[in-house]
């Protein structure tokens, strides 16, 4: 059982998927933060509450997320086993090179994000039955264009893309803190055609399913 639980969205809109839920004990383990968007704010944000605030037992993320793959249309709920950052290296002419792929990484260069990071694997076995373990990236950039997915996924293989989950990850990981994310899918990765999200879905689907982990955490 858990008794102090992080829970970080990075917008307003995908922290309030909840509001209207949990009340009592388990709303008094459960602390909520925004944390922006983009793996920059997050990482402010995410370390400002661990410097003020009691150490969480768990840090959970949620929010939406673009899919990658047709079995994960949306509204479908995932969790991130493993995350990324899908953006940050070199390029060498017109080849992306990853830090990790550069020979650089967190063991031999300080606190370099370098790498693969994964989610908690005691949390992620008590994720309910349905939601799938997925491969994620994480951008600075929300990818808008064919021609930049078929780059992402030439060289990742991703299921699923956010713009904070790799950042969360990592803190996570520097300070010894498990870490699981949920996320719901609001779109298609590629052309941007906002015609074809669907947000309101993702955020009640993602609600849905947050409450249902933490009632698996917390009961």
């Amino acid at each position: 059982m858990v008794n102090n639980l992080l829970l970080i969205a990075a917008t307003k809109r995908e922290i309030e998927c909840i509001r209207n839920l949990h009340t009592g004990e388990m709303n008094a383990g459960i602390h909520k933060i925004t944390g922006g968007i983009g793996p920059v704010s997050t990482v402010y944000s995410l370390m400002d509450h661990l410097m003020h605030n009691e150490r969480p037992g768990v840090v959970l993320n949620i929010g939406i997320a673009g899919s990658y793959r047709n079995e994960f249309p949306v509204g479908t709920v995932v969790t991130p086993a493993t995350d990324c950052f899908a953006d940050l290296g070199v390029y060498d002419d017109n080849k992306f090179i990853s830090l990790s792929q550069a020979g650089i990484n967190d063991n031999n260069d300080n606190y370099t994000p370098a790498g693969i990071f994964s989610a908690d694997a005691d949390f992620l076995e008590r994720i309910p039955a349905g939601i799938k373990p997925v491969k994620a990236v994480t951008v600075n950039t929300a990818t808008g264009s064919n021609k930049g997915r078929n780059k992402i996924e030439e060289q990742f293989h991703p299921d699923i893309e956010t713009m904070e989950g790799a950042a969360i990850y990592y803190v996570c990981k520097q300070k010894h803190i498990p870490c699981i994310g949920l996320r719901s899918v609001s779109n298609i990765v590629g052309r941007r055609d906002k015609s074809l999200w669907d947000i309101d879905l993702a955020l009640r689907k993602l609600g849905q399913a947050v409450e249902e982990y933490l009632n698996e955490l917390f009961i």
